[in-house]
């Protein structure tokens, strides 16, 4: 099994302290834990950036250029690392309280999970019978474009808290957190095993090897024995794209596997990866409602608007190993953003290589060389840059890592969606649901079309193959469309004019009419959530005159 450089942590003793918050109390684990942050002392622990050395500019041209190379190991603490922080520092502590080494609370724990793998039956009479603590533990789910900065960022929090605790005093070894990367095969089994891999690294006494010929079933009981065993504080699971459903065994034993760490075992998960991940985070962990209760984040590139954006051009810029200083003017910004689009990474890497460009030259960073060095040295990311300053979804489609499509169900809280239901008697969800089942429609069509499939072929064969999941939806309609095309080349006569389908034609096209009026004036107002974000979705609804008369004028 090939191994990638794990994340390691420091080791340290316990010091139990005063958190602060009256229910932590009597709890060792949580009180050997570092101070609470609040957002200031957080900013300082995350950041990783020294201050300019201005007798580096005494240095020759070409060891100036070695200088540059500083900018590539600094991490600017943006509103994304403060959330995060924010998040895991809660739900860390929150996983420990059903986890008390001071009492039975644990052990009643651990035997309780393990019984729960052979009998289950029993476990759950236990569970009442002996007040078995129930599970505090939650998960979050990050959703980040490469090169936005969530695993540097997630390195950095993660490096707030020791990796391992001795509790001298309780004879226990507590270990705070993990940080395995989704193998690329895509399998649970590899996973377990990296886990089981990084468990024998930091703690000793096991190797991984004795465990490759077990069944995935038998892994994750290993893995929850092992969690339990050595206090697990958080599991993070980074690059989960590569989280392959069919790979896995289908989408059963992927919920099983999650719902055992959080339900289970009571140990927080995150989990980590590009927008090519959505699916899984859309479909299989939906149905986890402790993968959500921390809510997931979004980790998008940034806006020309953002307060991020002027920060990140703030801190960067005081860092200029060239002899003449440029200002940050707004010709150097809108090139910075043209060619980077917004995407942190390369923002640093673009600004580097502009230096080095200058430096033993005319020693001043222009806008010209901006663009000039960002199409030369980044040719091959120009195709993807230009699909996002295209703003074509369909172009943008293409480059799942760097594109966050927009989501209106991120803009829209629980109240709202129960004050329109009880307006309007319409279920919100049901509308959305609706909405994505559409966008995904299209997205198979112009796949398709992409193909070389004529327009005519791709939604007749997109129309008559709709089925839950996205990956079988494509390749039933992949094949329905090559069905389609041998049919252009068949005299009429002969022609078959059926493509598989569910529904006849008549109840489609009854269904897609039935939903074009009930979705266009309703997501009209979705869609301007972003744009007003002050104001209530229920506020947006009333204005639009959808609460007086909803029902007729989304024509139900």
């Amino acid at each position: 099994m090939k191994i990638r450089k794990p994340l390691r942590g420091r080791i340290e003793f316990a010091e139990y302290k005063d958190t602060g918050v009256p229910h932590y109390k009597g709890f060792p684990m949580i009180e050997a834990l570092p101070e609470i942050l609040d957002a200031i002392e957080a900013t300082k622990k995350i950041k990783v950036l020294k201050n300019f050395n201005p007798k580096e500019l005494q240095l020759s041209s070409s060891k100036r250029k070695h200088c540059v190379e500083q900018l590539a190991n600094y991490v600017i603490p943006l509103n994304k690392h403060l959330e995060v922080e924010q998040k895991l520092s809660i739900f860390i502590r929150q996983g420990y309280l059903s986890r008390n080494i001071t009492n039975n609370d644990h052990v009643r724990r651990m035997r309780y999970a393990m019984m729960s793998f052979k009998k289950p039956e029993t476990a759950e009479l236990e569970k009442q019978a002996y007040k078995v603590p129930l599970p505090t533990s939650s998960g979050l789910g990050i959703i980040g474009i490469s090169g936005a900065g969530k695993s540097t960022g997630i390195a950095r929090i993660l490096d707030i808290y020791p990796q391992i605790i001795i509790h001298e005093q309780h004879k226990e070894r507590q270990l705070v957190w993990l940080k395995i990367d989704c193998p690329v095969t895509g399998t649970i089994k590899q996973l377990c095993l990296s886990f089981i891999n990084e468990i024998g690294e930091l703690m000793g006494e096991i190797d991984y090897k004795e465990y490759t010929d077990y069944k995935t079933d038998e892994l994750i009981q290993v893995m929850s024995s092992l969690a339990l065993e050595h206090h697990l504080g958080v599991l993070v699971i980074d690059e989960i794209q590569y989280l392959h459903e069919l790979k896995s065994g289908g989408a059963t034993i992927m919920l099983n596997f999650f719902n055992t760490l959080i339900n289970t075992i009571g140990v927080p998960i995150v989990l980590i990866g590009t927008p090519k991940a959505r699916h899984l985070f859309t479909k299989e962990f939906r149905n986890i409602k402790r993968i959500t209760a921390q809510g997931s984040i979004e980790w998008d590139r940034l806006l020309v608007t953002d307060n991020d954006w002027k920060t990140l051009l703030t801190y960067i810029w005081k860092h200029q190993w060239t002899l003449k200083k440029a200002e940050l003017t707004a010709k150097i910004e809108e090139a910075l953003y043209y060619e980077s689009q917004g995407i942190p990474d390369l923002v640093v890497k673009i600004f580097k290589e502009s230096q080095k460009r200058v430096i033993g030259g005319g020693e001043l960073i222009t806008a010209a060389v901006i663009h000039s060095v960002a199409q030369e040295q980044f040719r091959l990311l120009q195709p993807p840059l230009r699909a996002l300053r295209s703003g074509s979804e369909k172009e943008m489609q293409k480059y799942l890592d760097i594109f966050m499509s927009y989501d209106p169900a991120t803009f829209i809280t629980a109240e709202e969606k129960r004050v329109y239901e009880e307006a309007s008697g319409i279920n919100l969800e049901e509308v959305l649901y609706e909405q994505e089942q559409e966008a995904q429609l299209h997205e198979i069509i112009h796949w398709l079309m992409e193909a070389d499939f004529s327009a005519e072929a791709a939604r007749s064969a997109a129309d008559g193959t709709k089925v839950d999941d996205l990956n079988q939806w494509k390749r039933a309609a992949y094949q329905a469309a090559l069905v389609y095309k041998h049919e252009e080349n068949v005299p009429a006569s002969n022609k078959i004019t059926n493509v598989p389908a569910k529904d006849s034609k008549e109840k489609q096209s009854k269904n897609k009419h039935q939903y074009q009026h009930k979705s266009n004036g309703v997501l009209a107002v979705i869609a301007s959530k972003e744009k007003e974000k002050n104001a209530t979705f229920y506020e947006l609804i009333k204005r639009s005159g959808y609460v007086q008369d909803v029902r007729s004028r989304l024509g139900l």
